[in-house]
């Protein structure tokens, strides 16, 4: 799907071309999502992300507030070094950022809606927890 605004398509490569058992995956992480108003601390959403060899990605967004969970996936535009996903069986929002981006501990994201309005958003990745460390 095109998003029309900045022209990346979240599906550079079709998802369904790719055979499920080639695919190894790469967690990116998990991220705080926050509008440029908010911190790290007052995020109610979170992200898991993950992304494949071939360009895929996937991951769940939970919104602490509401409890609800989604899965997300999109792709990445080898081309122009853009990630770009959005909610599974959706066609917005889209969330996009620079592939170098994911691997930031503090970065930027746009969040593109279906009316055509675009907001800056930050993701903030979240510690692993210490495995070492006794409960």
């Amino acid at each position: 799907r095109d998003i029309g605004v900045t022209g990346v398509q979240t599906c550079a490569l079709p998802i369904s071309d790719v055979n499920p058992d080639d695919v190894q995956w790469m967690p990116l992480g998990v991220f705080a999502l926050a509008q440029q108003d908010e911190t790290a601390e007052d995020a109610t959403l979170f992200l898991q992300l993950a992304i494949s060899k071939q360009g895929i990605i996937a991951g769940t967004l939970q919104n602490t507030a509401t409890g609800k969970a989604t899965e997300v996936e999109g792709t990445v535009d080898e081309e122009r070094q853009r990630a770009a996903w959005g909610p599974v069986g959706k066609a917005w929002p889209i969330m996009e950022t620079g592939v170098y981006n994911l691997t930031e501990n503090d970065l930027g994201a746009l969040v593109h809606f279906a009316d055509g309005t675009t907001q800056q958003w930050s993701l903030s990745r979240l510690d692993e927890p210490d495995k070492d460390r006794s409960p």
